[in-house]
């Protein structure tokens, strides 16, 4: 028997190749269809990002709708839908959708069961041959915050194996959708001989024919819907229905990629813009303030100052009187008037939260040191992932910290910074995980603040500060 699996991976909202991917699918599945050919249609998380505008304003039900339409059998999670989306907001997502969620390594830290849209292994019957689909997602600690209790990805899947072979019922192929990367998708098919096929995501990798390790194979499409995965299974028959456990088995397996370009000239629908569109009319329609004046994106100091009206709000939001920011998150201007919401997801797109750092003072001068001796190498440097979705890291911005060249000391609220006081700093967890800032997990405790974004941080302070008071709030 062959089985066919489509499959994509790291869509992150680029919504501007689906109505290419959505008319591929359709068509692929209608030649199943009619060719009486199995088959199943697989994602691998990250398709959720609020980088999109049109994923911002439907808070993620757009890509629910999408998925629905075009017939998603399965899907695992990564860490876009699992920490950018609260677990309420995820459990209502979910509770709409037609397809499973396979997720083994993620409980409900409120039941301490895994939660009621996931199963740990997903199972599909196609005539005689059963087919077990485990998901993975990457373990980041900070799942905590978002009422999630993490299971270590090799603890979850060994669990899950077993439980597959201590089944009654024979199981003749394992899948693992594994948003977790290359390098652990590697490791699991090496250590783990029950796998049959691992679909993977989450590092972005390119895996044009798919890779052998041991007796698994290994599969990928890359990211943002450039490419969309094909895998064909070759069970033989007199192999269905034996032992799982006991049969030495023997499955080819093919993969192939296609590109978007390939996609564009089977389909010949064009790229398009349409759902950017829309989704910056929604997000328009929010109104939020009326400032008095610009606040212009690339001047670091004075009261048309962005990232010094950033700088407010996060100290605001914190109750802290120090802070960072760097001028690259600062993607367009703010405009005199009535600000909208699309004004500042424009600006602000990033997936970032906000920490709050506590330092003693000699290692707060540590860090504050160690941020100003990268500072040439920063300021241009091109900077990708880690919530960051802007283009370069920029000029490190403080609030409340200065170097005093008289004295050549380094001051925190306008006196010398004491060694064994303590501070508090707020700034975004892009520092804490970029690897330039070692004294932030050293030394500086951060305790990340659960849900808001960086922009919503903004736009809850110039609400309040700069409330709308002309009929432009009708």
């Amino acid at each position: 028997m062959k089985l066919n699996i489509i499959h994509t991976n790291d869509l992150h909202g680029h919504l501007e190749n689906w109505p290419i991917i959505k008319q591929y699918l359709n068509l692929q599945k209608q030649f199943f269809i009619e060719k009486r050919a199995p088959f199943l249609l697989v994602d691998i998380g990250d398709a959720l990002d609020t980088v999109h505008p049109m994923v911002e304003a439907t808070e993620g039900m757009i890509m629910v709708d999408l998925f629905n339409e075009v017939g998603y059998d399965v899907v695992t999670i990564g860490n876009n839908e699992g920490l950018n989306f609260t677990n309420n907001q995820l459990s209502y997502l979910y509770s709409q959708s037609r397809y499973e969620v396979a997720l083994a390594n993620l409980l409900d830290s409120r039941t301490y069961n895994y939660p009621k849209w996931a199963s740990s292994i997903v199972y599909r019957d196609f005539e005689d041959l059963r087919i077990a689909l485990i998901g993975l997602t990457a373990p980041y600690a900070t799942y905590t915050l978002n009422q999630y209790e993490l299971i270590d990805p090799y603890d979850a899947l060994e669990q899950q194996l077993r439980s597959i072979q201590n089944s009654s019922r024979n199981v003749d192929v394992v899948i693992v959708l594994s948003h977790l990367g290359l390098k652990d998708d590697r490791l699991i098919a090496a250590k783990y001989p029950q796998i049959d096929l691992i679909i993977g995501g989450h590092t972005h990798h390119v895996l044009q024919d798919g890779e052998v390790v041991k007796q698994a194979t290994i599969a990928a499409a890359g990211r943002y819907g450039e490419y969309v995965g094909l895998i064909e299974l070759e069970i033989p028959d007199k192999q269905i229905g034996k032992l799982w456990r006991k049969t030495k088995r023997r499955i080819d397996i093919n993969c192939h990629l296609a590109t978007i370009e390939q996609l564009r000239d089977l389909t010949e629908i064009p790229i398009s813009d349409s759902y950017e569109l829309r989704g910056r009319q929604m997000l328009k329609s929010q109104k939020l303030a009326e400032l008095p004046h610009l606040y212009t994106a690339n001047r670091s100091e004075g009261e048309n100052s962005f990232i010094q009206l950033a700088l407010d709000a996060i100290c605001d939001k914190t109750s802290t009187t120090l802070g960072v920011l760097s001028t690259g998150l600062f993607l367009s201007d703010l405009p005199k008037g009535i600000v909208t919401q699309n004004d500042l997801h424009e600006a602000l797109p990033h997936s970032m939260h906000l920490i709050v750092m506590t330092f003693r003072g000699e290692h707060l001068i540590e860090m504050v040191e160690e941020m100003k001796s990268q500072e040439e190498d920063l300021r241009h440097r091109l900077i990708n992932g880690m919530g960051f979705r802007g283009k370069i890291f920029g000029e490190i911005i403080f609030r409340g910290i200065e170097f005093n060249s008289k004295t050549q000391e380094w001051y925190a609220e306008g006196k010398a910074i004491v060694a064994d006081r303590t501070y508090r700093v707020a700034a975004v967890d892009h520092y804490w995980f970029v690897p330039f800032f070692s004294t932030i997990a050293t030394y500086g405790s951060p305790e990340l603040l659960f849900p808001d974004f960086l922009r919503h941080i903004v736009s809850n302070y110039i609400q309040n500060k700069y409330p709308i008071t002309t009929v432009g709030k009708d």
